[in-house]
């Protein structure tokens, strides 16, 4: 008994759609209709399963986007072209956060991460393409052994 016209699944959609359903239950439960717990347990239903499939949907795209992002800063880095590695590690960050945010939830990237990121960073500032080099390759190791 859904109401919820779109065929892409949306967490807004999901969220209200459950809301909806907890209102018509509480309705039902001081009703003598039973029709309003059912259709409210239904909504709740549609809208957690709409949620699921909503999060699923971001968090393929936003790993397609890291993935992409990733081979970017590579290429950058393989070619000596700073910009190109620091507008791949840019995408590659954005992703995560999408994908966290599906999740409801930060990423946390370890200690390990950290130090790569921040001697990353210390090359840029300062123009020390090897050390910018270095920083990356550590941060991505520790994102790969998760360390």
């Amino acid at each position: 008994m859904s109401d919820n016209t779109t065929t892409e699944p949306s967490q807004i959609n999901a969220q209200l759609s459950s809301a909806k359903g907890a209102v018509y239950e509480a309705i039902g439960s001081v009703s003598s209709d039973p029709s309003w717990q059912e259709e409210g347990a239904e909504l709740k239903e549609a809208g957690e399963k709409e949620l699921a499939e909503a999060r699923a949907k971001a968090k393929g795209e936003a790993s397609a986007e890291r993935l992409g992002g990733k081979v970017e800063s590579a290429f950058g880095m393989l070619t000596g072209n700073q910009e190109t590695m620091k507008e791949g590690n840019l995408k590659a960050e954005k992703a995560e956060w999408k994908s966290s945010a599906a999740e409801g939830t930060v990423p946390l990237p370890s200690k390990e991460r950290l130090v790569g990121k921040a001697e990353s960073a210390f090359g840029m500032v300062t123009g020390d393409m090897e050390k910018q080099k270095e920083g990356n390759l550590r941060a991505e190791k520790a994102e790969w052994l998760k360390e």
